[in-house]
């Protein structure tokens, strides 16, 4: 139901009591329709909550049993394919790792920019436009880092540039890591069949209108 005062008055949007028996018909069926729906889906949202708990501890344990049954010191820090015995059931878990710099980086800047300056003539000016670039901010201030990383990628023999590169390495420590899971099925009723997710995204779960019509009258 919506708020209400000690009194028993609903409490519209800004607080201000309204004696129930002046409340429209209308508006008490939109409420309790609201409410319900919402309290529904509180509900499931802790569910999946719960469920994931347990999927992911399942999946950990899984990995864990197996890297100690072959004697093998692994984090599974990676992304992980898993099939079971038929091939047509695959969970997929992925590792997304943010990655951040700390204050070094400034540090990586001034001796990468000495660098450059003490090799001016000497320096390819497509590699010196990449360098530069790497540094440069959008407008939010924030850095390129594909364009910070791709300057290790660099093939540069050089005693200055390869003390930047460790310092750069040096620097780079993970912001947020988030895990996401998969769940597909293939269809083995055709040959080469194609594999489909199962959904799990409340606003990606396709309705057919026959079964809505058959929710509204049941």
């Amino acid at each position: 139901m919506a708020m209400k005062d000690k009194q028993g008055n609903w409490l519209d949007d800004k607080g201000r009591p309204i004696p129930e028996e002046y409340i429209q018909p209308q508006d008490k069926k939109r409420d309790r329709m609201v409410e319900s729906i919402i309290k529904r889906v509180s509900k499931l949202s802790a569910k999946l909550v719960s469920e994931k708990t347990e999927i992911v501890a399942a999946i950990e344990k899984y990995l864990k049993k197996l890297a100690k049954d072959n004697k093998v010191r692994e984090n599974w820090k990676g992304n992980i394919i898993i099939y079971n015995f038929s091939q047509n059931l695959c969970i997929e878990r992925r590792i997304n790792e943010t990655i951040s710099f700390d204050e070094r980086l400034q540090m990586v800047k001034t001796t990468i920019d000495k660098w450059l300056n003490d090799r001016l003539k000497n320096i390819d000016e497509l590699i010196a436009k990449v360098i530069s670039q790497a540094f440069s901010v959008d407008k939010q201030g924030r850095i390129n880092t594909a364009m910070l990383l791709k300057l290790r990628k660099l093939d540069i023999q050089d005693h200055e540039w390869k003390k930047a590169m460790e310092l750069l390495d040096e620097s780079i420590f993970v912001k947020s890591s988030k895990m996401a899971l998969r769940f597909r099925t293939k269809n083995t009723d055709v040959p080469d069949g194609a594999w489909s997710e199962i959904g799990l995204n409340f606003n990606e779960i396709a309705l057919a209108a026959e079964d809505v019509k058959d929710a509204e009258q049941s």
